[in-house]
């Protein structure tokens, strides 16, 4: 890991977001445009020259989600039930509701979006976690369709934790698309795959590119990139676990983001012999090795405050917040997908059972996104119904306003209203 000292010195190093992947955008922007002209053809060529074998199929038979249930052991069947559970409970808790105010006669309706698009990454593990994180929330909502899109080459199924945790969740329809095929196939609609309102998930560099060109035709819940932990320790901070938080995220990805600012380098030199130590037998220590030695990086700094400072700074995508005492410091983060307070709130748990979705913004887009709740599936639609009184009590100040615009038709509605209620 790269080491720095000083709070100016980390946020020059850690600031800024993000680049774009320009080459990303021409791929994705050819595939959306061949989905977009020619359906479920494109989709299976497409697929055929990414994984080598043309998909036997498209969607995924009801019988063989059911089955998945079945073919899961028991105790994984109860995980991921447990972890239902959970999100089903922190989203219905999270839930807006419709209201309206007699007095000032207006309100808000709070309905939900009709089909939802939830993409689930392939890669290299079966991501069946991030069905629950997707799907329950939207069905919290209220959607009345929720579809699934999950990558499996030729006539193979997609992993049985993905499809059991499609059933668990509640998914309508599962599609063995990956992809930025699959966000196409969201987005237009093909012979199999019906158009959506709104497409979830996180996805590879080619899915976010599909994404952002698509947003404004369809709902998008967020970009993310690869992941990114920032640890904050002080004296009091076990190394041995700040390590293997760092490394939960460092083995996604290469391109993942491990982050430590401690206030002692007694302990960041705890934490990197930690890391090498758990690096030794972690079985995907190929991909956490390249991702800590190219993007990980050790800050030290004077106080917690100042670690915190350097964590608004990065917007990191899970901000763990490592010490004996976390609650002062809670107030002062202003940017973080997910917060973690304190050694036994780790991020590991937010993964799989806290409560919260998993699917939580990166590459510093936590200064004005949120991680994916049941709010992303709403719709706020204000209502306004004043009576004659009540209409009265405001319209001139709104045919003044009109007129101080120039906008004298705007007037017009608003004065010949008064006249009619004045019986003039």
């Amino acid at each position: 890991m790269r080491r720095v000292t000083g709070l100016s010195a980390a946020i020059e190093l850690l600031g800024g977001p993000q680049p774009d992947d320009d080459e990303a955008d021409r791929v994705a922007a050819r595939i959306l445009d061949d989905v977009r002209r020619n359906g479920d053809a494109a989709v299976t060529r497409i697929s055929e020259e990414l994984d080598g074998e043309a998909p036997g199929f498209l969607e995924v038979s009801r019988s063989e989600i059911d089955a998945a249930l079945t073919v899961i052991p028991v105790e994984t069947r109860e995980a991921l039930e447990t972890a239902a559970e959970r999100v089903r409970a922190f989203q219905t808790a999270a839930m807006p509701q419709s209201w309206h105010d007699d007095d000032r006669h207006y309100g808000e309706l709070v309905t939900p979006v009709k089909r939802v698009g939830a993409y689930v990454p392939g890669g290299t593990a079966p991501l069946a976690s991030t069905v629950i994180m997707t799907v329950v929330p939207a069905r919290v909502a209220g959607v009345d369709e929720i579809f699934l899109a999950t990558p499996a080459a030729g006539d193979a199924l997609p992993h049985p934790a993905v499809l059991a945790a499609a059933a668990i969740a509640g998914a309508d329809r599962v599609f063995k698309i990956g992809g930025a095929q699959a966000i196409g196939a969201f987005a237009y609609g093909t012979e199999t795959v019906p158009p959506v309102d709104l497409i979830v998930g996180p996805g590879n560099v080619w899915v976010t590119a599909a994404k952002r060109q698509l947003f404004g035709r369809v709902g998008i819940d967020g970009l993310y990139g690869p992941t990114e932990t920032l640890v904050v320790a002080d004296q009091t901070s076990d190394p041995e676990f700040c390590a293997s938080d760092l490394l939960a995220q460092a083995e996604h990805d290469v391109r993942a983001r491990p982050i430590l600012v401690s206030t002692t380098a007694e302990v960041a030199d705890g934490v990197e012999v930690a890391l090498k130590r758990q690096l030794g037998v972690l079985p995907r220590k190929a991909i956490a090795a390249e991702a800590v030695e190219a993007n990980g990086v050790s800050v030290i700094v004077a106080s917690v405050k100042e670690a915190i400072e350097v964590a608004n700074v990065v917007a990191p995508e899970h901000l763990c917040l490592a010490i004996a005492d976390p609650a002062p410091y809670i107030s002062l983060v202003r940017s973080a997908g997910g917060l973690f307070a304190g050694e036994y709130s780790a991020e590991v748990m937010g993964d799989y059972v806290a409560g919260p979705s998993h699917v939580m913004p990166t590459g510093g887009t936590a200064r004005f996104a949120s991680a994916l709740n049941v709010r992303h599936f709403l719709r706020y639609t204000p209502v306004v119904d004043l009576d004659g009184e009540a209409f009265m009590a405001i319209a001139r100040q709104a045919s003044v306003l009109a007129r101080t615009e120039g906008l004298h038709g705007h007037a017009n509605a608003a004065e010949l209203r008064m006249k009619r209620f004045i019986g003039e």
